[in-house]
């Protein structure tokens, strides 16, 4: 069993027939690819729920960002927001969109001045045959900070400088502002694991001082 399908597992968020759907279709990652390409900007969760708002799939990342609970998380096996009112907005979006088959985008309010403030994405699955009248998909949720300058995306530093995607979501991070420390948290690897990436990162990009890094991907325009 993958990584993902152990943590809905043991977190008892689906039944048997849903972990059979994880191990065999990871239609998630579809919409973290377009996603992230599209808005030039890195998605922080990004995962598929029913139109009731189960979580039906998640990926590591995105799994540890919802857990920390907050503006957006996960309770109970769903995902949703910690405000009442705009949870009640964000499940009527997701019924909407699971029944119209129509992507909407929502943004998420902020308790705080100095709170970060997140975009939401919502779009139906595309797996599978187009529904019936009557009928509805699954939808992707893709959440995005606000607020980020755009810079060159995942894919381009792997092409352009042979980076993992491990190494590339660190050189990104870093461009927009995160400490080795805060990355480490947010993606659950221990600050070890994250300094051994960071080297190879300057190695392979030829710098030797993360101003420098983050200087010359700032200066990469990114790709439409």
């Amino acid at each position: 069993m993958c990584a993902d399908c152990t943590f809905l597992h043991e977190n008892n968020f689906g039944t048997s027939e849903y972990l059979d759907f994880l191990q065999h279709c990871r239609v998630i990652r579809q919409y973290v690819d377009h996603g992230a390409s599209a808005l030039f900007s890195p998605y922080v969760a990004a995962l598929l729920v029913s139109p009731g708002g189960q979580v039906l799939d998640i990926d590591e990342r995105s799994a540890n960002f919802l857990r920390r609970g907050g503006a957006i998380e996960i309770r109970h096996g769903h995902f949703g927001a910690g405000d009442p009112g705009f949870n009640g907005l964000l499940m009527k979006a997701i019924a909407r969109v699971a029944r119209e088959d129509q992507a909407e985008t929502l943004i998420c309010p902020s308790g705080a001045p100095t709170q970060a403030r997140y975009t939401i994405l919502l779009e139906p699955s595309q797996h599978g045959e187009r529904p019936l009248p009557g009928q509805t998909r699954n939808v992707a949720c893709l959440v995005f900070p606000l607020g980020r300058r755009r810079i060159a995306s995942a894919r381009q530093l792997m092409s352009m400088f042979g980076l993992s995607a491990a190494e590339a979501r660190l050189a990104r991070a870093l461009c927009h502002g995160e400490t080795l420390e805060e990355y480490a948290e947010a993606q659950g690897v221990k600050l070890p694991t994250v300094k051994t990436q960071l080297r190879a990162v300057f190695g392979k990009t030829q710098t030797d001082r993360q101003v420098t890094l983050v200087a010359l991907i700032s200066g990469i325009p990114p790709l439409r």
